[in-house]
């Protein structure tokens, strides 16, 4: 790991702050250090969390906080995110959005085993970190093989809404998928994607064939940006975090209640995430 010259200050304290809200695994807190990161002479932490490979860096401004993520090969030398927020809530929320998910695959990529065996273990750890989250809220859970080569899913309900969540090989990002009223799809969606913009963008819904499309592309347009695919799906999203896909509507032309049927998969989705949000999504 690279080493810095510059004096190291106390921890800011937005560092603990956001620690604490950060969840466990296998009853592991993150504990928080002082650090002198390379980017900034301000006061600044490292989070580290036990067994688990690599750290988070976080620097604190007047007005806004930075975080980077560090592995024994990768010093950051400037921060992966920048926000313009000093409360620990939207910073952990956007780590477990953004960050973390990118750790733990860069983290995979340089660590794991060749082997399969590895692999399924991984991936049963990981789902069983899930699955432990969502059963502490009293929701039944299964896990079972992939439809896909080496591939593990796990399955809960809750309030009529189906969730499912698989690992593909070694690579740790989640794929969710949930099906249910499109009323509750769309309540759910949100939680992984950015926060609301001050302006919601002008979206074509003229251009959008179905009125279930119509009405989800109009509510999603609020947190990201919205396509049609030639199937007449939606893709929503972007390459720095979660993005997904929504499928058409089984009757094109049909009246859109808040109990039609709607089915979207989510892509990139952190473990860690997943486990913070359980309370949301298990009862």
């Amino acid at each position: 790991m690279a080493t810095t010259t510059t004096p190291v200050k106390a921890a800011p304290a937005i560092a603990e702050r956001v620690a604490e809200r950060l969840p466990h695994r296998d009853g592991h807190a993150w504990t928080v250090a002082p650090y002198a990161a390379w980017w900034t002479t301000r006061p600044a932490a490292r989070l580290t969390q036990a067994g688990r490979t690599g750290a988070l860096i976080l620097a604190a401004h007047p007005w806004s906080t930075e975080i980077a993520w560090q592995l024994d090969d990768r010093e950051p030398y400037e921060p992966d995110l920048s926000l313009d927020r000093m409360a620990p809530e939207p910073v952990v929320r956007e780590t477990l959005r953004l960050l973390l998910p990118r750790l733990d695959d860069a983290a995979a990529a340089a660590y794991a085993q060749p082997f399969a065996t590895e692999a399924h273990r991984m991936r049963l750890l990981h789902l069983n970190l899930i699955g432990s989250a969502v059963r502490a809220q009293g929701a039944a859970t299964l896990n079972t093989a992939g439809a896909q080569p080496n591939s593990n899913v796990l399955t809960w309900g809750a309030q009529g809404v189906r969730f499912a969540v698989t690992l593909i090989g070694a690579n740790p990002a989640c794929d969710l998928s949930v099906t249910g009223p499109v009323t509750a799809v769309e309540r759910v969606l949100p939680l992984f994607l950015p926060e609301p913009a001050d302006r919601t963008p002008r979206f074509p819904l003229r251009t959008v064939g179905t009125r279930l499309g119509r009405r989800v592309a109009a509510h999603l347009a609020q947190f990201t940006d919205v396509d049609q695919l030639d199937d007449s799906g939606l893709t929503f999203g972007d390459a720095t975090g979660p993005f997904g896909y929504i499928a058409p509507a089984v009757d094109p032309v049909a009246r859109v209640r808040d109990s039609t049927p709607a089915f979207a998969e989510l892509h990139g989705v952190g473990v860690d995430h997943l486990v913070h949000l359980a309370p949301l999504l298990a009862r």
